[in-house]
């Protein structure tokens, strides 16, 4: 009996620490979350699909540079086969006392056989063709504006997912802390309860209290609730299963403020960022288009060549009438365009203002790049400089609450006292939370901004 039970209760055992390793929750940290997003976000996914897409597309044009085969056959039973009607000259030909004089003055031929079938095979080859050469540096610049897309795409995609990561971060620091003033409150409370028993406060002090406790629970469920809202946004952003559960790290305080204390250097390079990239690969294409235009303007010459095996018969290709015979032919044609009626020039007019707006698009964007490091910069300082203001004055809001709490304790102070002094903490709980929050944004930015928001995801 004894065995049984040590070999059930080993079996139980094994059972359960299986089951815990294989339900417990993984938790996420900022690195994992982003190389969880790049992999699986659905967006991401597209803008890869449209890179491969680039790059059929330049194939596709580079494939009509190179010689152009196709073969052909066709069979053919003339049911009814063409008739050719011309002067009767047979009897015309014959000596006058020949000649039949009742002839028709017209004879008809019967034309061809029953059946011809010809098999065959061609070549073409571009030997100048500007507008063709052109077409495939248009798609070799799509391409890259493919790539850069998702490059763009990636980076973006980086950015939303830190920013939402840190927000929930911020949000489980603010659960944290109203936790602590709910603790603080509930353990008054059950204080001020039993000296309403003994007849040292009045039952209206008790009840303010409750209804502060009551408040403060509901605001922390309603903070509770966005963050897991927050966390369903990071779950699609990620490509997550959004009906499983997800658990990021917690904010680390010191490693925050040590982050936030450190005076980081950001260097700014226009013509690194992949925006400005893309903008000026934009203006390629513009050019590269301008220039097919112009090339249409220019003559175009091909090479031909030409192969077939052709067969008749008034049997199906067989008896005395069945003739076989090839056919070959070799060519060049050669296309010079003269006059297309001003088209061609409006066309390449059109192509010019198109490159002066791309031209201009570029300026803007490089004074929008610009500007947005500008502002992100001044807001990382403002923010750093907020959290360290928010961070003494809660730590100021727990004192006054101590000292309001005591006080109330000795008498010295009233229920209105103390519950300013938790509404205060409170609020300074939040302010310090939105404003770790706001710096991570801020941070975010910068490093957006900067051209190094992929940075972050080997950033300890």
């Amino acid at each position: 009996m004894n065995t049984k039970l040590f070999k059930t209760i080993g079996f139980a055992s094994c059972f359960l620490l299986i089951s815990a390793s294989l339900f417990a929750q993984q938790v996420y940290s900022l690195q994992e979350c982003l190389a969880y997003a790049v992999e699986h976000n659905h967006n991401l996914k597209k803008a890869g699909y449209d890179n491969e897409k680039a790059a059929y597309a330049r194939k596709e044009v580079l494939g009509a540079l190179l010689p152009q085969v196709s073969g052909s056959a066709n069979l053919n039973d003339n049911l009814k086969k063409a008739k050719f009607i011309m002067p009767n000259f047979i009897n015309s030909m014959l000596p006058p006392a020949a000649q039949d004089p009742n002839a028709s003055k017209y004879m008809t031929i019967e034309m061809g056989t029953n059946y011809n079938t010809n098999m065959g095979i061609s070549l073409n080859q571009q030997l100048l063709n500007f507008s063709l050469f052109n077409t495939l540096e248009i798609a070799k610049t799509a391409e890259k504006m493919a790539v850069l897309g998702m490059e763009s795409s990636e980076e973006d995609l980086i950015a939303q997912t830190a920013s939402l990561f840190y927000a929930i971060q911020a949000t489980g620091y603010a659960i944290g802390q109203m936790d602590r003033s709910i603790d603080l409150v509930g353990r008054m409370l059950k204080t001020m309860e039993a000296n309403y028993v003994n007849g040292l406060v009045k039952k209206v002090d008790v009840d303010r209290l409750k209804v502060n406790l009551v408040n403060l629970t509901t605001q922390k469920n309603a903070i509770r609730n966005a963050a897991e809202m927050q966390k369903n946004l990071l779950k699609q952003q990620m490509g997550f299963d959004v009906n499983l559960p997800i658990e990021i790290q917690p904010i680390d305080l010191a490693v925050f403020e040590a982050k936030a204390a450190a005076d980081a250097q950001f260097s700014f390079f226009v013509k690194e960022q992949t925006p400005y990239r893309l903008v000026m690969e934009k203006l390629n294409l513009v050019k590269l288009q301008k220039k097919t235009a112009v090339y249409e303007n220019l003559p175009t010459l091909s090479f031909t060549a030409n192969y077939q095996y052709n067969g008749v018969s008034d049997q199906f290709f067989s008896g005395p009438t069945n003739y076989w015979y090839p056919t070959s032919v070799i060519g060049l044609s050669l296309r010079v365009p003269i006059f297309s009626g001003f088209s061609r020039k409006a066309k390449i007019s059109q192509n010019s203002m198109e490159e002066l707006k791309a031209q201009e698009d570029a300026q803007i964007l490089e004074q929008s790049l610009n500007m947005a490091f500008m502002n992100a910069r001044m807001k990382l300082d403002d923010t750093r400089h907020t959290i360290a203001l928010q961070r003494d004055n809660q730590k100021l809001a727990e004192e006054v609450f101590a000292v309001a709490e005591n006080n109330f304790a000795l008498g010295l102070s009233s229920m209105s006292d103390i519950l300013n002094a938790s509404q205060s903490l409170v609020q300074a709980q939040l302010s310090y939370s939105n404003a770790l929050n706001d710096y991570m944004k801020a941070y975010i930015d910068l490093k957006k901004t900067s051209g190094a928001i992929r940075e972050l995801m080997t950033e300890k």
